[in-house]
């Protein structure tokens, strides 16, 4: 049985062009590691304006949950990371701590 989980974000065309390229490499490593017969999953992302689309296929059920939450996961990290960095970003100097590298 072949399974399949569609995932349809849609958010700012500028974050949601950074979450895809902060995500794209991965998928790119997945793609490259070597021998197709031994994945068990396969992803593929795309980009269109302010909409990104996550695809994962599998034999079955468990498989696309276990790359769904990983996916997912990392989807949710890079929209974190942009909100991070633009709180970051907007600090006055003053409020930045000594040690912190910017």
């Amino acid at each position: 049985m072949n399974v399949e989980a569609k995932f349809v974000f849609q958010d700012e065309e500028a974050v949601i062009k950074t979450i895809y390229e902060s995500i794209r490499e991965e998928e790119e490593e997945g793609r490259e590691k070597g021998n197709e017969d031994k994945r068990r999953s396969f992803v593929d992302t795309a980009l269109n304006g302010n909409e990104l689309t996550v695809c994962i296929r599998g034999e079955d059920i468990v498989i696309v949950r276990a790359a769904a939450n990983t996916w997912l996961r990392l989807l949710k990290i890079a929209e974190e990371m942009i909100a991070a960095v633009g709180e970051y970003g907007n600090l006055d100097k003053r409020q930045i701590p000594p040690n912190s590298k910017k």
